[in-house]
């Protein structure tokens, strides 16, 4: 293990000569203050392990082959190539908000962009990653770069398309007040009206004073067949009964995160049709910690990407980005009112990056 000393006028210049010296895979072994003024930094980095982290394969070829000794070796590599990612990852983090501190003396130009980002209540980590030697020379395309990177952080879901077999089941799932109906009638409009989809439309939504009727109404204004049903036979009956349809749609009761019995009950109808593909709508404004419990209560759905509503009720977009890379799930969809089905977008890398890049009105660049 390779060790270092750094003394520097301030702990961010000091972060700035380790990561110079040793590279993202230092780790801090001990601060201080200087007597005569001052910090320094005792830092370490392991030689070798950068490239093993480069180069070592998520499953190593022939592993099905492996004795346990091996197996057991290429797992213990496996987690140390994870836990030097993790550290790189803090040391960015540190020296990123260890420049917050000082107002990115070093950097100026950064400093808007950092608290533009905060503002937009995007994980500090994921600054650091943003804004990590973001930096050019004299601060030229400052915006370009920052773009660049959310697209690349950012993954978003195809929509119907040709060649996929028919019909396509889509069931939305998520808590209660999250606007699942309304999503799924912009769903329909947009599908049905827009692209010539033949859809269909099934509510699961038997519990709610009116819910199913709700559905049936917009239906019948689009001329679209709706099914209700209220177990898995009926589920796989009406889904049987819309096979001539493009498109399936099936609306779901809402359920609390915290209701895993309910939430397995749900499950238990839909897997009555195993083509079923669920997508997980989520309310935008909702705190960051709820939406990470709610994105780990429906993980058993398998949801195949978020919907994000009401985008209308709130300015502060960075927990999409949050949960993308959370959960590894893309976004297929964003909804910003209640008109049907005029208030629904169709998620894209270049949509997601507007919303998190600096407002009108401040230097601007095209994502």
């Amino acid at each position: 293990m390779k060790v270092k000393r750094f003394t520097a006028p301030d702990m961010t210049q000091a972060m700035r000569e380790v990561r110079k010296a040793l590279g993202p895979d230092a780790v801090i072994l001990a601060t201080g203050r200087l007597a005569g003024g001052g910090v320094e930094i005792t830092a370490a980095v392991e030689p070798g392990l950068a490239r093993e982290r480069d180069q070592a394969p998520s499953a190593p070829p022939g592993a099905e082959t492996m004795t346990p000794e091996q197996a057991k070796g290429a797992g213990d590599l496996a987690e140390l190539t994870r836990q030097v990612r993790d550290l790189g990852q803090m040391v960015a983090r540190h020296l990123v908000l260890s420049e917050a501190t000082q107002e990115f003396a070093g950097r100026p130009e950064v400093a808007p962009l950092f608290h533009h980002l905060r503002q937009q209540e995007v994980a500090p980590g994921l600054i650091a990653q943003l804004l990590d030697d973001l930096a050019g020379p004299g601060g030229g395309n400052l915006l370009g770069r920052l773009a660049i990177r959310l697209k690349k952080m950012l993954n978003v879901y195809p929509g119907p398309g040709p060649g996929q077999a028919r019909p396509l089941v889509w069931a939305l799932v998520g808590p209660t007040g999250v606007g699942k109906t309304t999503t799924v009638a912009k769903l329909a409009a947009s599908h049905a009206l827009k692209h010539r989809l033949r859809v269909g439309l099934i509510t699961l939504d038997t519990f709610r004073i009116a819910a199913a009727e709700q559905l049936m109404v917009y239906g019948r204004i689009m001329d679209l067949e709706t099914k209700v049903a209220a177990n898995g036979e009926e589920y796989a009956r009406a889904v049987a009964e819309l096979a001539e349809a493009d498109l399936i749609l099936v609306d779901t009761v809402g359920r609390s995160p915290r209701d895993q019995g309910n939430l397995a009950e749900l499950r238990a109808i839909l897997a009555a049709v195993p083509e079923t593909v669920c997508h997980l709508v989520l309310a935008c404004p909702t705190r960051d910690a709820d939406l990470k419990a709610t994105l780990e209560s429906f993980g058993c759905f398998a949801p195949q990407s978020l919907i994000f509503t009401k985008l209308d009720e709130t300015s502060a977009y960075g927990v999409i980005l949050n949960q993308v890379v959370h959960s590894g799930w893309p976004v297929s969809y964003l909804t910003c009112g209640q008109r049907v089905p005029d208030d629904l977008e169709t998620a894209t890398r270049e949509g997601l990056a507007r919303r998190l890049m600096p407002p009108r009105g401040e230097p601007q660049v095209a994502v």
